[in-house]
């Protein structure tokens, strides 16, 4: 019985006591007797009725209390379960406005929960990143109406107060009343900065690894070419000794002194070819399996070059005019030799190689603002402009240079000698009109001795 229909009882029960009592003052004694027994038994119902009331009443106390007792134990256990949620969790109106915090997103902001709640929640969003945040507000809010719009997820940047930027993953979930209507806003925010970075390391560790299998590819296929090549350039100066070290052993004693000397300089020169295809070969090795070094020390640039100019000189038989110039303002240079020595000779043997008997070959050094300037130049049959790009790439051959031996190793062995010395070469060619290359050594300040 509810507490409107008691009083609506009781007032009642008042009215037939009142109308009892001026019938009874109307009536004799029988009659008053009869009257007052009614009286009692009209009082006696409406005590009946009053402690059923009050039964229903004690029993509605206690349901009540029950419930009220099972809202505020489901209360703290949701705030517990908020409290104890690992991830930071806000609670917010539509426009980001902070309602509720959890510890873990005090943790996240370094800031307390009195100071959160009623701030923006964009406050902690890195400048940069703002007005692409307040657009995906917008945006929700504009599709608001929409009943599919559940939850968001995205990435954001975040400033928490006197610690560096981390980046946040971001759940959000819509909250509506029971009109289906927007009306609030839960975040859940995580800080992915540490996975962020070993998702990088990962992605690195495996870039570095398919550089290394393509490396190792690519080494394998040079060593299959590098056989095959050496086999094939080995061969024609391997004859060339065969057959003149077979003709001295049969008919030298009928040939005359310069026609032996000329079967012995052939053996020399193969020799010598020989030697310069297995120096490149060696120097290409060394660098496959990152043992080239660079080592500088002092050099006389004059005297270095004239050295190396008198032994190629000689491999030439004077085929030749080699003009050479040195213009070096200081005695000694820094640069590794035996690099230096892979330059230019490589260099200077194409100028001689590819430019025809009896043309001129030039070949200068100078020195300035501590640097080296080499430069070769010759009147050969040039690189083609579309080979000009490949020249320092392994094993390629001008399309020109089909007819001359070679293995297409040189160029490549001078551009690393080069970087060795954190230097530059440059070319600049035409065909049939001759290749002039320009080499800029900069002088090392780190001297082995």
């Amino acid at each position: 019985m509810k507490l409107d229909e008691l009083a609506l009882q009781i007032q009642n029960m008042r009215k037939r006591v009142a109308l009892l009592q001026r019938q009874s003052e109307q009536q004799n004694t029988q009659e008053d007797i009869e009257l007052v027994t009614e009286v009692l038994k009209e009082i006696h119902l409406a005590l009946e009725e009053l402690q059923i009331a009050n039964e229903d009443l004690q029993q509605q106390n206690e349901e009540l209390s029950n419930a009220q007792q099972a809202l505020i134990a489901q209360g703290q256990r949701y705030q517990e379960l908020f409290e104890e949620v690992p991830d930071a969790y806000f609670v917010t109106d539509t426009k980001g406005l902070i309602q509720e915090a959890n510890s873990a997103a005090t943790t996240l902001l370094n800031v307390s929960k009195s100071f959160l709640l009623g701030q923006l929640l964009e406050i902690y969003v890195l400048e940069k990143e703002i007005i692409a945040f307040h657009l995906k507000l917008n945006h929700l809010r504009d599709h608001a109406k929409f009943p599919d719009w559940k939850m968001q997820e995205w990435e954001v940047n975040l400033r928490p107060r006197n610690k560096t930027p981390i980046i946040a993953a971001v759940k959000l979930v819509a909250i509506r009343n029971q009109q289906g209507k927007l009306v609030g806003l839960r975040w859940i925010l995580r800080d992915i900065s540490e996975s962020k970075r070993t998702q990088s390391k990962l992605q690195w560790a495996e870039q570095a690894m398919r550089q290394a299998l393509a490396k190792e590819r690519e080494f394998s296929e040079l060593k299959s070419r590098l056989l095959t090549i050496t086999s094939h350039e080995f061969r024609t100066p391997l004859a060339t000794i065969h057959s003149s070290a077979e003709l001295l052993e049969y008919y030298r004693h009928l040939w005359s002194d310069e026609r032996q000397n000329t079967h012995l300089r052939r053996i020399q020169k193969s020799v010598m070819h020989m030697t310069q295809l297995l120096n490149d070969v060696l120097v290409l090795s060394q660098d496959e399996t990152s043992k080239l070094e660079f080592n500088p020390t002092p050099l006389n640039l004059g005297e270095f070059c004239r050295d190396l100019l008198e032994e190629l000189e000689q491999s030439d038989r004077s085929q030749h005019a080699i003009v050479f110039s040195a213009e070096c303002q200081c005695t000694s240079a820094n640069l590794d030799a035996k690099l230096l020595r892979q330059i230019l000779s490589n260099l200077f043997s194409n100028c001689l190689k590819y430019s025809p008997i009896g043309s001129t070959v030039k070949f200068s050094v100078t020195t300035a603002n501590d640097q080296a300037i080499f430069q070769t130049q010759d009147s050969g049959i040039g690189i083609p402009p579309s080979d000009i790009e490949h020249i320092f790439e392994p094993f390629h051959r001008a399309s020109n240079a089909d007819n001359i031996p070679g293995m297409g190793l040189g160029m490549s062995i001078v551009k690393q000698a080069v970087d060795l010395h954190g230097g530059e070469i440059f070319v600049e060619s035409a065909i049939d009109a001759g290749t002039t290359f320009t080499v800029i050594l900069p002088f090392s300040t780190n001297l082995h001795v």
